[in-house]
């Protein structure tokens, strides 16, 4: 392990600090893809502290490298308090996610290469994280790493679902070669749930869910983006209902966002994602499992950036959001209904549809009776082991209203909301939205645009197939119809319904890797499905 010397006590950030880091610790180069750069700065610099630094990260290696910021800013730049910039680079697992959950930390730029920072460090596979902390003093409020690793945290899992995987393998035989080839390597653990005509092939869960803990069909993995057509269809019940046009100003609705230039932004662009709000400056990043009154702060306070040929995806139209529209959009139930967010998704379509243990949020309750046993999204980097993280699993995050983020629940009730689109609204528990309004959630309202991601056409809130657009803009299977819809969740999962074949296929992995991998392993399971079915 490279060592450090000097005295234990060393100003964290301090330019002697700086000085012993560029000394003695080899930075990684900063040219290859799996080196990724970003900036701290801080809102609170100590006397003697550098206020900001630029730090690169080999994802592959582990190696560090950190000098006084200068030059071009890098494409991840993160504003934080003095503590909570020692709790990112060198503070155990958790603290590390539990920034986000503050208050007072804002970040810009490409934030979910915080997935892929975070492994890193906690691989810390070339010790330089364990070579700092043992030469740096731990600032006040600040969270001490322990000594020893953890080793409970490599700890496999007893199978949980082996009659359910035996069932599923005699239905969908390529399916199940296509998830176990990926159980063990790119991802500890998968669960899947697929129909045909409304009757269940498969609903089961392989490998571990967390360190200690099997994943089965009952685990309640993190839906991420894939909860977001759940907002669609509240809206939609309310477009239906003639209280709601998605087509007028939010400000319309909701007085206090037509600030900073957001007047005439539509809950139609909202749901596009083609309001003009680039993906990098959302603004609750940093805050996104924040304390709900800051979030509404920045959401509502927001400031239009200038438009122009520097604005991040303005060529494209194309500007997802991955918290703030949902969190704006969220708001518009109480205003509309009287009932908030959780309340009207449990009461009119949760309820209705069987989803009876997904969970839009959970209680403290909840959390206290099986936190421990929650899936965690685990992350490889560039082929390294998956490494479980804390992201969207601490108490904070999984009991804070998120919408369209943190929802979780088997992907056989995800099943059930996939189900209750291809019967043209109707559920086992009653009606929840017309034939008409599920034609519209479902029609293309985004046409024409396309993003380097895959991304082209979009319906209300949903993702549509476009295939036919060029093989890089397949959304679900190289064998999915036009017609099919769905949502992704971000290098995790992928679920989607297709009214050409009643077919209902949902599938997370929680192992996270980048983008074209995950492209790659997600359509050799969903093409290995209708293969299975004969629908090719």
């Amino acid at each position: 392990m490279t060592t450090l010397p000097g005295p234990a006590n060393t100003a964290f950030l301090s330019a002697g600090w700086l000085d012993a880091v560029v000394g003695r610790l080899a930075a990684p180069d900063p040219v290859p893809r799996s080196t990724v750069a970003l900036r701290l700065t801080l809102t609170d610099p100590p006397p003697g502290v550098v206020t900001a630094t630029d730090v690169l990260v080999d994802l592959a290696g582990g190696r560090l490298g950190l000098t006084p910021a200068g030059g071009e800013a890098p494409g991840l730049l993160i504003a934080l308090p003095y503590a909570a910039a020692y709790d990112l680079l060198l503070g155990p697992a958790r603290a590390r996610v539990e920034i986000l959950e503050r208050g007072d930390v804002t970040v810009a730029g490409n934030f979910s290469l915080l997935f892929f920072i975070d492994a890193a460090l906690e691989r810390d596979r070339a010790r330089h994280v364990a070579a700092l902390r043992e030469g740096t003093a731990v600032p006040p409020g600040s969270v001490r790493a322990p000594v020893v690793r953890d080793t409970q945290r490599e700890a496999g899992a007893a199978p949980a679902d082996a009659e359910a995987v035996e069932r599923a393998t005699e239905a969908l035989p390529r399916t199940l070669r296509e998830l176990r080839r990926e159980v063990g390597d790119s991802t500890p653990g998968a669960q899947v749930y697929v129909s045909l005509d409304g009757k269940t092939l498969a609903d089961a869960g392989l490998g571990v869910a967390r360190p200690g803990v099997a994943m089965s069909a009952d685990s309640a993995p993190l839906w991420y983006c894939c909860a977001k057509p759940l907002l669609s269809v509240a809206l939609g019940r309310l477009w239906e209902r003639g209280d709601f046009d998605p087509y007028l100003p939010v400000a319309h609705y909701l007085p206090a966002f037509g600030t900073g230039g957001k007047a005439a932004i539509t809950s139609m662009e909202l749901l596009t994602h083609t309001a003009p709000v680039p993906t990098g400056q959302d603004p609750l990043h940093g805050v996104v499992a924040g304390p709900d009154e800051e979030r509404l702060r920045r959401a509502f306070g927001a400031v239009l950036p200038p438009r122009g040929p520097d604005t991040a995806d303005a060529p494209t139209g194309i500007n997802y959001s991955q918290w703030w529209a949902w969190f704006v959009l969220s708001e518009l139930l109480p205003v509309l209904d009287g009932r908030d967010y959780a309340g009207y998704v449990e009461e009119e379509i949760l309820r209705p549809c069987g989803m009876d243990r997904t969970r839009v949020h959970l209680t403290p309750d909840d959390y206290d009776a099986y936190g421990d046993r929650l899936p965690l999204i685990h992350v490889s980097n560039l082929g390294d082991t998956p490494q479980p993280t804390y992201f969207w699993s601490t108490r904070a995050a999984t009991t804070r209203r998120i919408p369209g983020v943190n929802t979780r629940g088997p992907l056989s009730d995800l099943g059930r909301l996939l189900e209750m689109l291809l019967a043209g609204g109707s559920a086992p528990g009653g009606r929840v939205l017309s034939p008409t309004t599920v034609a519209a959630v479902t029609g293309r309202h985004r046409t024409g645009v396309r993003d380097r991601y895959g991304n082209a056409d979009w319906g209300f809130g949903v993702r549509l197939e476009c295939r036919s657009l060029g093989e890089e803009f397949t959304s679900f299977s190289h064998h999915a119809s036009p017609r099919a819809f769905g949502h992704d969740g971000l290098w995790t999962a992928t679920a989607f319904a297709d009214p050409a074949t009643h077919l209902a296929v949902a599938v997370h992995l929680n192992g996270k890797v980048e983008h074209e991998r995950h492209r790659e392993r997600i359509f050799r399971i969903t093409d290995a499905v209708h293969q299975d079915l004969g629908l090719v």
